[in-house]
């Protein structure tokens, strides 16, 4: 691969997004694995995960439009399938993180873990009678840290969109330049043509209508020339 390659993949938004969106299923198998299986707790990682869910279904949207005007994006058949190829492999990593979760979930609830009764009162199992305050205490702990993973995932979208604003910033302002480039050309083009047009006119006002003749006469005679050299 060669050096332009890497500059173009390293600003090419698409890359930048796909790196966000890898950390953040990578984070979510992680949780799902490691995740404790309350109620509670697997609510907000479900939550994350139909969140990831949605950030693969504007990945797949995206590449749609790269794969219709490929020629503008300058991106091969190969690039096109490798792309669709990750976000395929993106979406199997979130399902079995989803199902995992909720494995987990349906087990806390038949082990009688839960969150509280229907007076939303805290309710504790046999199980749990010997954890004490620590074990609240702890839980707690545990829900401030998923809700700063979340704060953390939420500003990390947000970084995202705006590199990705910046990106498109550019790109415009590049073609605002092409723009403005073409109309200078054009007006250049029409100045020298308006230029050779009043030139003409000023000839054949000096020639008048027998310089005219002349010279449409002296033209045909060179036009038979070069047509009788051309086909001896």
């Amino acid at each position: 691969m060669t050096d332009a390659r890497r500059y173009d993949r390293a600003n090419d938004p698409y890359y930048v997004v796909r790196d966000e969106i890898a950390r953040h299923v990578d984070d979510l198998a992680r949780r799902a694995r490691s995740g404790a299986a309350s109620a509670t707790v697997s609510a907000a990682l479900e939550r994350d995960i139909e969140s990831a869910r949605w950030e693969l279904d504007e990945l797949d949207r995206a590449i749609a439009v790269a794969e219709r005007e490929s020629a503008r994006y300058k991106l091969d058949a190969r690039e096109i399938d490798e792309r669709k190829r990750w976000s395929a492999r993106a979406r199997e990593a979130v399902d079995e993180a989803m199902a995992t979760t909720r494995a987990r979930a349906r087990a806390g609830r038949a082990n009688g873990d839960g969150d509280g009764d229907a007076n939303g009162t805290t309710t504790r199992t046999a199980g749990d009678a010997g954890v004490g305050e620590a074990g609240f205490d702890d839980h707690q702990q545990l829900l401030v840290r998923r809700q700063d993973e979340d704060l953390d995932d939420i500003s990390a979208s947000i970084t995202r969109i705006g590199q990705v604003g910046l990106t498109i910033g550019e790109e415009l302002a590049s073609q605002s330049k092409m723009l403005e480039d073409l109309d200078e050309d054009v007006d250049g083009v029409n100045a020298r043509l308006a230029a050779a047009e009043r030139k003409m006119r000023d000839v054949l006002k000096k020639v008048g209508l027998r310089g005219q003749l002349c010279v449409i006469f002296f033209l045909t005679v060179v036009l038979f020339v070069l047509f009788a050299i051309a086909f001896q």
